[in-house]
Formats: C-alpha cells, structure tokens, sequence
C-alpha cells in the first residue's frame, strides 16, 4: 500500500542549483508493487549500462510534477506524475534509461565540476564590479560607472549561465544517445523518448507540471532532432510494449492516482462506466481513502478473487482488513501475498503486523519468526525491529523487546537511546546468550 515516509534531507547542488547548494526536501513514497515496477523495468537497462548492481537505491517522491534524476551516489529519483503522466511502459523506460546514461556516464561529476567554475566565474565578476563601484565612489561620473559595474556583473553572470547551460544540453544529448542504446540492446523501442521529450515541448512554458523536469534537463529542438534520427534506423523502432507491462504500468498508475489524486480526477480519469481491472482497483482505492471502507473491501475482495496470483490485490485485501481492525481476516492474503512474493519484504511485514495483533501467542511466534527473515534481508532497515520489539513485548519478553528497540533506534542513528535500550534489554537477558552478546556489541558501537 501506498505511504508517505518521512522527509528526506540532501544537497542537490549540480540539480537544482548549479550555485549554491540548497538542501532540498522531498516527501518519500514506499510502495512495493510501484517500486517493484521500476527495478524490473530498470534492471535490463542498467544492466545494458554495464551497472550490474541491482541494489542501487530508488525512491519514489511525492511529487505530481514530471521529473526524474539521479545523484551521485547512483540513486534515482522519480516523482509519481512521471509514471502518471508516461503514456506507455516504453515511455517510462525511457525515461529511466536516460537517467541510467546520466549516472553511466558519469555526467554528474563533470556538471558539479562545471558548476564550481561557474561559481567562481560570478564570485570573479562580483568582485570586480564590487570594485568598480567602490572606486566610482567620490567620482563625478560615479552613476555611469555604476551602471557600467551593474552591466559588467549581469553580463559576466550571463556568460557564465549560458555556459553551463549549454554544457547540460550536451550531457542532455548524450544521455539521449545512451538511452536509445540501452534500449536497443534490451530489443526496445526508442520511440517512448520521442514521445517523452515532444510532450515535453509542447509543454514547455505552459505546464507546471514540465517545469521541474526541464529545469533540470535543458530541452532543445535540435537534441528532439538528434533522437529522432537516430531512432529512425532502430531495428526495434516498431516493437510494442508486451501486454503484461503494459497492464502492470496501468495497475500501478491506477494505484496512485486511486491514493494520490482528489476524488474528482479519480473518476474523471476511471469513470465507473469503466470496467476495466484498472479502473476498479483505482476507484476501489480512491473509495477506500474517502472512508467507504467496507464497499471498498468488498470490492477489492472481488478484485483479488478474479486475479488470485496478482500479490498486490491479495497485499491490498489484507491491508483493508488489518487497518478496518480485522487483523485475523488480514492474515490469510497477507500470507498469500507473501507466498507469491517471498522477495518482497513490505509484505512480511504487514503480515507480521496482522499476526501479532490477533493476540494469539503461536501467531505472535509466527510473526516474531517473519521479522527476523525481513532484518536478516534488510539489515539496514529499523522497522522489522520496531515491530519486533512490539511482538516480543506481547509476549512478555522484555529483554528481547528492549534489544529490538536498541537494534531499531541504533539504525535510526540514536545512539544515545540505543546505548540505554541496550543497558535495559541486558538486565532482562541471561549473560553470555547470544541476544545479550548482540547487546553487548551495540554497547560498544555507542
């Protein structure tokens, strides 16, 4: 299910501000089934990149404008209005294979480069007009020479933008040209960059929703000319997206805008004369959010019966059931969903939820035994051990509780409240076992 996470924190100076660098805050999505989506789709092309690790960290933002970028530590950003506004898998995959070719190419190294000499282009030009300006002081002419000052930092500041900025078009170009070729080699069409980057132009200057992409990606008629001609000699130009990514692209998109979008888009987009699997799932979800729980359920009930091996309804149905108080009608697809999906570690832990508020103790033994897969596989994520910690305190087992709550809060970077948990759990542990030797380490890593 679709959530908001928390802020998240970074400089994107090379980005969004070739200047000075901004901290820029950005309100975070996780959802498995979207996610999923975009390593899948991604994967072929990184690999085609010569990026063979799949583990490069992608995160979905909560943003409704089209953009995407990735920073230099291989992630990638994609606001959700991408996926929205995409009108193909082919598209989308172009977009992300542009991206790749940015971070192959090692292109955001050499525009940070690019922006410090402009930086220090304009601080040199300031501070020669600043000069200017003082020797003007006291001088009969000082208003000319003022505004002699004032033209020469506006120009150099001028030249000095039109600079990068025709240095981002040509990383733009190359990104472009590396894009079609990750995609001919996965046997893809070039022509979803055709179509992202003709929407775009006849966008620009009219749409918000554009702005935030071609902030940061320069668009010139000559670069859609260069991607045209070079996809007119495709052998793939005609190839199609398979059925099964286009009705996974189409799931998705009615996923978030069922969560995402006011109700009114919701139906304006998927009108209930609509009978189409996607147009249910986003309005059943869009009903869901307006506080129509139990139609929803019913219908995302229906949903999950008519496609049993789709793992996102039955993840869906059981989420319904667990968040309506209906943790014990959660577990069986929950536990569903996890069958076909052993991977996706979301699932283990909702599930782990459902089976520890039954109150039942073999459930919360159960849920205690998902935990500690997901921590295993996801070692650098708090939650498994959050609700770790809440299914041993229903069993009444306090040391292992408070270790949980120390693993969770050291993760969290509270080092402080994970060295104090760690104090408390050994008190209630016995000296030499294993938990109480894992206490001991986060002592001595505080």
């Amino acid at each position: 299910m679709v959530r908001i996470l928390s802020t998240l924190l970074f400089g994107l100076a090379v980005l969004l501000a070739p200047i000075a660098a901004k901290a820029q805050t950005l309100r975070l999505i996780t959802d498995a089934e979207t996610q999923s989506m975009i390593r899948d789709f991604s994967a072929p092309l990184m690999k085609a990149a010569g990026i063979n690790n799949r583990d490069l960290p992608i995160y979905l933002v909560n943003d409704r404008r089209f953009n995407a970028f990735v920073i230099e530590n291989g992630s990638l950003f994609i606001n959700y209005g991408t996926i929205i506004d995409a009108k193909t898998p082919n598209a989308f995959k172009a977009v992300l294979a542009h991206e790749i070719g940015h971070l192959a190419g090692g292109h955001l190294q050499r525009l940070r480069e690019q922006a410090e000499v402009q930086a220090k282009v304009q601080a040199v030009s300031m501070l020669l007009g600043v000069g200017v300006l003082a020797a003007a002081a006291g001088q009969e002419n000082r208003e000319d020479l003022g505004r002699m000052a004032s033209a020469f930092i506006i120009g150099a500041s001028s030249a000095s933008q039109n600079a990068f900025m025709a240095y981002r078009r040509s990383e733009e170009s190359a990104a472009d040209a590396a894009a079609i070729s990750y995609l001919e080699r996965t046997k893809q069409s070039p022509e979803g960059l055709i179509d992202v980057l003709n929407t775009l132009k006849s966008n620009q200057g009219l749409s918000a929703g554009a702005s935030g992409y071609l902030g940061t990606h320069p668009l010139a008629q000559d670069r859609i000319n260069q991607v045209q001609n070079r996809a007119s000699g495709s052998p793939f130009r005609k190839k199609r997206d398979s059925q099964k990514d286009i009705m996974r692209f189409e799931l998705v998109k009615a996923k978030l805008t069922g969560f995402l979008e006011r109700s009114q888009t919701v139906l304006n987009r998927y009108p209930n004369t609509d009978k189409s699997i996607a147009a249910r799932y986003a309005r059943t979800i869009a009903g869901y959010r307006a506080g129509a729980a139990a139609s929803a359920v019913k219908q995302m009930a229906a949903l999950a019966n008519a496609d049993p091996r789709n793992p996102n309804f039955q993840e869906m149905l059981g989420q319904m059931y667990y968040e309506t108080g209906q943790p014990a009608k959660a577990i069986p697809p929950l536990k569903r969903a996890v069958e076909l999906s052993p991977n996706e570690p979301e699932f283990r832990l909702i599930y782990a939820l459902a089976l520890a508020d039954t109150g039942d103790t073999s459930n919360i033994e159960e849920a205690i035994r998902q935990l500690k897969r997901v921590s295993a596989t996801s070692p650098k994520s708090p939650r498994p051990f959050a609700i770790l910690a809440r299914a041993y305190a229903k069993l009444g087992d306090k040391g292992q509780a408070d270790l949980a709550s120390a693993e969770a809060a050291l993760l969290n970077g509270e080092e402080g409240l994970a060295r104090s948990l760690a104090k408390k759990a050994q008190r209630n542990l016995t000296k030499g076992t294993p938990a109480w030797l894992r206490s001991d380490d986060i002592l001595s890593l505080t």
